[in-house]
């Protein structure tokens, strides 16, 4: 495991999938095939030399290489997934024996249309490709061997977020008693949020449902850390990137522990000196930050501009002509994201979905559209934590994106269609890899109606 970086193995599954492609128009002999298969080669036998084997494939309709998740497909991984699921294949596993001519054979039969697994398993043992093998999609053994890691993963998701919860109430209380907060410890569980995140993007978004209303401030701060780094994994952007966004979304907030409580607290409309006061606090943590070791000037620069808004009507007024890169506008989506769909006193939460509604009419003036629509596709058409009724009149809540069909999200079942509620919840694909439907969206439910505390559920495991 960890033979290759991500952008190595994005690279390796791009070169498979376009090989595959080519070889139905061009013979292996032409350039347009034979260059990318000797990268190919080149990359898979890097991989070789440290492992006696590799392995690609699909698990939840979401391309994987070893331990790394494509969870934003190219078109090329797309086409590569809708291909293995049509042939029935949920991993192409390959041995350090493996030669060029036989992953010029190996990628010439499975460019082969109509070539189901039981006909292209067969077509390689006549052509004596050994050293590939196939394993088909729905097969136990390898569902089985990927539950238990599931299950672990989502125990470090929630046990990380806890941390980062308790580390952000810890750097506010220091504030609060005048004490200049030590950045080490969160830092070092930014961390570890970043190597989650690289790894699955989607991992910890179902946290950001947690809505404390008791301690808002809190939860509201490593909700939007988490959906920053979400982002700007899906948008490409490098580790230290995504782990400043990370500290820069926990700490965008820090200056309200020196709003007064009295206006921080207030229940209804603030006056116009309330709010001068309140739109302080950009200032007031970027100062902070300037007086924290180990963060650099560049987290202060964000969170000084995470209210300028896209086109800079915002505040503080005198920053608005000062340069700010992307990484404000991505801490300003992932703080409207969490902000409106959080109860509030003078606020009803509205769900997911509709967030993201409500987001598209703001942008290209508060918020940069272009990012909006990356982030609208990361979340799906119905986001992580939106609870949903199928049409046979089950219940069920969203866990992870489908990003072969964002219609079709990955859910767990929480009521049968008689409207009981089930002991566990159960998982469903809503789209079969045959082409049948167990079953469509047909609503979104308000949890409220159902008595479910969504926050709870993720933070118990239980989703």
């Amino acid at each position: 495991m960890g033979t290759l970086d991500k952008p190595n193995a994005l690279r390796l599954i791009t070169l498979f999938s376009g090989a595959v492609k080519g070889m139905a128009f061009y013979p292996a002999s032409h350039p347009a095939i034979r260059q990318p298969l000797v990268e190919l080669y080149k990359i898979m036998t890097t991989a070789l030399s440290q492992e006696e084997q590799i392995s690609w494939g699909l698990v939840d309709n979401i391309m994987f290489f070893e331990d790394h998740l494509f969870i934003a497909p190219s078109a090329a991984i797309a086409d590569l997934t809708s291909q293995m699921t049509e042939k029935e294949i949920s991993r192409i596993v390959v041995s350090s024996s493996a030669s060029f001519e036989e992953l010029e054979t190996f990628v010439k039969l499975f460019s082969i249309k109509n070539a189901n697994f039981d006909v292209l398993s067969r077509q390689m043992a006549e052509a004596e490709v050994a050293c590939f093998t196939l394993v088909r999609l729905g097969d136990e053994s390898f569902n089985q061997a990927d539950d238990e890691p599931e299950n672990d993963e989502t125990d470090t998701c929630v046990e990380t977020y806890n941390r980062a919860l308790s580390v952000i109430k810890t750097i506010c209380r220091d504030i609060e008693r005048g004490r200049i907060p030590n950045s080490s410890p969160m830092i070092k569980v930014v961390d570890e949020m970043v190597e989650i995140t690289m790894h699955d993007p989607s991992a910890m978004l179902g946290l950001t449902m947690i809505k404390d209303y008791d301690n808002y401030t809190f939860n509201h701060c490593i909700n939007v850390g988490v959906l920053s780094m979400a982002l700007g994994s899906a948008l490409g952007l490098d580790a230290i990137t995504v782990r400043d966004l990370g500290i820069a979304g926990q700490l965008h907030d820090i200056g309200k522990t020196m709003i007064p409580k009295d206006i921080l607290n207030k229940p209804g409309k603030y006056s116009s000196a309330e709010f001068d006061e309140m739109k302080r606090h950009p200032e007031l943590g970027s100062k902070i930050i300037r007086e924290m070791d180990g963060l650099s000037p560049h987290i202060s620069s964000i969170v000084l501009g995470h209210h300028l808004h896209y086109n800079r009507s915002g505040y503080p007024e005198w920053a608005n002509k000062l340069p700010f890169d992307q990484l404000v506008d991505i801490i300003a989506i992932a703080d409207t994201y969490d902000a409106i769909t959080t109860l509030r006193v003078y606020q009803h939460p509205v769900n997911p979905k509709t967030a993201l509604s409500e987001m598209q009419k703001m942008t290209n003036t508060i918020l940069d559209g272009a990012i909006v629509e990356r982030f609208i596709e990361m979340m799906g058409n119905y986001p992580v934590g939106t609870l949903v009724r199928l049409d046979n009149n089950e219940v069920a809540i969203v866990y992870r994106p489908n990003p072969l069909d964002e219609n079709a999200p990955m859910v767990r079942i929480l009521f049968d269609g008689d409207g009981v509620r089930l002991r566990a919840p159960r998982e469903q694909v809503l789209n079969n890899p045959d082409g049948s439907c167990y079953s469509r969206i047909v609503a979104v439910v308000d949890p409220l109606l159902k008595n479910i505390d969504i926050g709870k559920l993720f933070a118990s495991g239980q989703h």
